[in-house]
């Protein structure tokens, strides 16, 4: 089942939370700045794009996906699948995904955006690490033999037999411009500051005011983080960290991020104060997964004349009302190599 109010020639909502009014202009021009974000200045480092690197052994699990498989991959999940269903199964729940065989389309251009982004990086950001490439699984082949195929045997499309066509990618130019005249921004991010002592604002923090426990997001949370300014090394990417979100298995749940925001009625991709965005999935379970979400921002900050700045505001827009449920562990700063 699909929502009957997204067939064609309905655009698409690569960020989607809920219908909006959109032109198919205005949302073409969101959907390709978003994808910038995504694809290129929030992606720079493999880690990024990739998620972070599982390793064998409990030790080596960790909970921190990429840029794509949080969106457009997890959102348009939720964009295909019903409105008439509680989980807005067939597509918007894990269980039920495949049922629907657009399942296979989608995750073939998930495949496809991959290449995209090695041939963008000239596969400079290629995994090499043997404990992945070497890793295998078990496959019946056409003929019922059992066969293991590693990882390494098929990073390559081509020696799989096949490659995607080459379409033209405006995305890659579409680098976002600030909503506001960034020395203005500082001066009203100052102000907000001050108001903010005299107000005790609950949705105004600095990192160090986060609760032990965290903080759950019911409501707009704005962190002032240290930006912990130094030389950068060559190829260094400076990434913010929102670690130890807790989320209900069974909820969908999405919130995005922004540096230095002034306008939270002023918000979008397309402005340069968009750093991304969290997208779960429910998965059909009650569990509480702790995740951490990283976002390079090296050229965002240039772009707000604030990558040299001592600190800068980190704000958690809830967008589905069950962030409500969701707990931020903090928020932080650091380098990736």
């Amino acid at each position: 089942m699909r929502d009957v109010s997204h067939l064609p020639p309905q655009t698409a909502d690569l960020n989607y939370v809920s219908d909006t009014n959109l032109s198919p202009e205005d949302q073409i021009d969101i959907n390709l700045a978003f994808m910038y974000n995504q694809m290129v200045s929030g992606a720079r480092k493999t880690e990024l794009f990739m998620g972070c690197t599982y390793k064998a052994g409990k030790e080596g699990y960790c909970n921190g996906p990429g840029t794509i498989e949080l969106a457009p991959h997890n959102a348009l999940h939720t964009w295909i699948g019903s409105s008439l269903n509680p989980g807005r199964e067939d597509m918007g729940k894990f269980y039920s995904a495949a049922k629907d065989p657009i399942f296979y389309a989608h995750h073939a251009n998930i495949d496809r955006l991959w290449e995209v982004w090695r041939e963008a990086h000239k596969q400079q950001l290629d995994i090499k690490d043997p404990d992945w490439l070497d890793s295998f699984f078990y496959f019946y082949d056409e003929n019922l033999r059992l066969v293991r195929v590693k990882v390494g045997d098929v990073v390559d499309t081509i020696k799989l037999g096949y490659s995607y066509e080459q379409v033209h990618r405006p995305w890659l130019n579409m680098r976002p411009k600030p909503s506001y005249p960034p020395k203005l921004a500082r001066q009203m991010l100052k102000t907000k500051e001050k108001n903010k002592l005299e107000m005790l604002s609950r949705t105004l923090v600095s990192s160090s005011e986060l609760d032990t426990h965290g903080r759950a997001l019911d409501a707009s949370l704005t962190v002032k983080v240290r930006n912990h300014w130094r030389k950068k090394e060559k190829e260094e990417e400076k990434v913010i960290v929102v670690h130890g979100i807790e989320v209900k298995g069974d909820a969908y749940v999405k919130f995005d991020v922004y540096v230095n925001l002034i306008d939270q009625y002023k918000i979008s991709p397309k402005f340069r104060e968009f750093a991304g965005t969290f997208a779960h999935i429910p998965g059909g379970g009650a569990g509480k997964k702790k995740i951490d979400l990283k976002l390079g921002v090296s050229e965002l900050l240039e772009d707000l004349e604030a990558d040299q700045d001592e600190s800068i505001w980190v704000t958690l827009l809830p967008t589905t009302p069950s962030c409500s449920n969701v707990t931020v562990g903090g928020v932080r700063m650091e380098y990736i190599k």
